[in-house]
């Protein structure tokens, strides 16, 4: 018989008006979409999903959904120039199947939505400078020195979209592990400056926002702020995995389009997963 798993995901994470941070699913192997077998998109490599390689490293699949998380508001008078993901919101254990990878090829919607399972609500909001660049730094404040075992990678580790980047060292001490950064194609200052009026406008899910994975230290009451515009995505229910399926569908529909990993966070001294030869 398949193993069944139970969500307790009716555990919510607030934001006010945002509703919660995730929704629950009981029945586990009953499929989270009208067409699980519905292909949405092609990979251009096998990606791998354990907690070593969501949490600790680069990731296809992590990069896609940052991806869509900046675009969600695209239409909008203020757009997001960020996009991030933590990398817990991964999820290997399925409904009803654990993977370890993604094989090269066509990804399905239904396995798309097992992988972002807790289906969190997206929202962009203004952060200032110093509450960007704190934030990054949380995100790598628990990456393991060069020559330590990854034991247990944090599943705050972020994800970041297209056209940002940063430079990490682990051998700095954590809170100023950031080296460099780029946001939307442009450099970010280091230290970050103090004054508020500096604004990046960022998509995150909710569960972020509202302190989740100890973020709260980074980002106070941002999300309940009118100052900073907090935005709910408002396609497709909101959420990240309807977001990144129909980002998947719309940017790497064939296999001459598949999504590839990007080296966006570049790691020194830092301890980074054994991958499997020629990967």
């Amino acid at each position: 018989m398949p193993r069944s798993r139970s969500l307790f995901a009716a555990l919510t994470f607030g934001l006010g008006a945002f509703h919660g941070g995730c929704i629950a699913y009981n029945d586990s192997c009953q499929p989270l979409v009208e067409d699980p077998d519905a292909v949405v998109g092609y990979l251009a490599d096998d990606v791998l999903l354990d907690k070593v390689y969501t949490r600790h490293d680069n990731n296809a699949l992590g990069q896609l959904v940052a991806d869509a998380l900046l675009h969600a508001e695209d239409d909008s008078t203020r757009p997001a120039v960020l996009g991030v993901v933590n990398g817990g919101s991964l999820r290997q254990e399925g409904l009803c199947v654990t993977r370890t990878e993604l094989r090269q090829g066509p990804l399905t919607d239904g396995v798309l939505h097992e992988l972002i399972l807790f289906e969190n609500l997206v929202v962009t909001v203004d952060l200032t400078e110093k509450e960007l660049v704190d934030m990054l730094e949380l995100s790598v404040g628990a990456l393991y020195l060069e020559g330590q075992s990854i034991a247990s990678p944090s599943g705050a580790f972020l994800h970041v979209s297209e056209g940002s980047s940063l430079r990490v060292d682990c051998g700095q001490p954590k809170g100023s592990r950031v080296r460099e950064l780029t946001v939307g194609g442009v450099p970010v200052t280091l230290p970050a400056r103090e004054d508020a009026s500096i604004r990046y406008r960022v998509a995150m899910n909710a569960y972020i926002l509202e302190g989740g994975d100890g973020y709260g230290t980074a980002l106070g009451n941002a999300g309940q702020n009118p100052d900073r515009n907090p935005v709910q995505a408002r396609k497709l229910g909101g959420t990240e995995a309807n977001l990144a399926s129909a980002y998947m569908k719309a940017k790497h529909p064939t296999p001459v389009q598949a999504l590839r990993e990007e080296s966006r966070v570049v790691f020194q001294n830092c301890a980074l997963p054994a991958r499997p030869a020629g990967r």
